[in-house]
């Protein structure tokens, strides 16, 4: 019953996000100037392909499914197909999925999913988008299709920085690190301290709980907030953690991170089941230029260009001697005949 009930809160909260963002982008807008009407219209893809991963110690990732669908399903895209390794597909998955709405699951994995998904089977049906988080050889399935198909992002293993000082407890500090870590062998936390003390208390906390993910911790005292601003923007982690009273100084000075938590008890762990935006961000430096996975992913925009006879003549004149310039002959001919009509 439970279970029931968080699926139910997560998908409200994912939906009601995201339905609030596709409220705030303009579909439609139209301007005019120097007598030129132009403007863009976003409409939906029409197919997408969801990859949701296996994972590191078990499966069920019913979080992952809920994070990918809602989004294209408020974006309106007409058909989603669902792809997972085999073991994934169990009574929890295929509850989620029914209160999803979803007609089609396909029990495969790994980069020959995405290839399916790209290149279309006798089964699986071609899309025209491939979104969702996976291991190394799925990143690089996608990264190498790009040009046949469209894809999210490149989502590789979790990241998440921690900024603490001494205003918090180092357990939730240790857990906000290990719950990160735990996803993948490869993911990363890092703990950035103001004081030396925090970090030996948390990395004894780890050696005596979870030795086995010690390795993927790194820990690094810093000095001041334009230090830790610096480190954060360089390493542009998929996650932020704030356990800090100086929570204030350091948030405007972010510009490189997937997604930040803050206030009085953050967590990440909120954020990849019930928060709202999805989980699925970038990772491995990809903040830098790329954001996380929202309705927008699923929109593609259409110029619409529009002007009327006399608009055409006056602009025949620049447009033929820029063409002249670029040995466009045919181009230059095509403005030319606006302009002598």
């Amino acid at each position: 019953v439970l279970f029931k009930r968080s699926i139910t809160f997560a998908i409200n909260n994912v939906k009601k996000f995201h339905q609030a963002e596709l409220r705030n982008i303009k579909k439609f807008w139209l301007t005019k100037y120097n007598n030129i009407v132009a403007g863009q219209k976003l409409l939906p893809v029409e197919s997408v392909g969801i990859y949701i991963p296996g994972g590191r110690y078990g499966y069920n990732y019913v979080s992952t499914l809920i994070m990918t669908v809602i989004p294209a399903q408020v974006a309106n895209v007409k058909k989603i197909v669902v792809v997972t390794p085999p073991k994934n597909v169990t009574n929890y998955f295929l509850y989620t999925a029914y209160l999803l709405k979803i007609k089609e699951i396909y029990k495969i994995g790994g980069a020959q999913a995405i290839a399916a998904l790209a290149f279309g089977t006798e089964t699986i049906p071609k899309v025209d988008l491939i979104i969702g988080p996976g291991n190394i050889w799925v990143s690089e399935a996608k990264r190498q299709l790009v040009g046949f198909v469209g894809i999210d992002l490149i989502a590789g293993p979790s990241e998440v920085v921690v900024v603490a000082d001494n205003s918090y407890p180092v357990e939730p500090i240790a857990y906000e690190l290990l719950a990160q870590a735990e996803h993948d062998k490869n993911a990363k936390s890092y703990l950035l301290a103001f004081d030396q003390s925090i970090i030996e208390k948390v990395k004894n906390y780890v050696l005596s709980n979870a030795k086995e993910l010690i390795s993927q911790i790194q820990f690094k005292y810093v000095k001041d907030i334009n230090s830790v601003v610096s480190i954060i923007n360089q390493i542009a982690p998929e996650h932020l953690t704030l356990f800090t009273k100086k929570q204030n100084f350091i948030l405007p000075k972010i510009k490189n991170v997937g997604a930040i938590f803050f206030g009085n008890n953050p967590s990440a762990v909120f954020g990849d089941y019930i928060a709202g935006p999805s989980h699925v961000l970038p990772t491995d430096t990809t903040a830098r230029f790329s954001s996380g996975l929202s309705v927008l992913t699923f929109l593609k925009k259409i110029s619409l260009i529009n002007f009327s006879v006399n608009t055409t003549k006056m602009l025949s004149k620049y447009t033929s001697k820029l063409a002249e310039i670029e040995g466009m002959y045919w181009h230059k001919k095509r403005v030319d005949y606006g302009k002598e009509s």
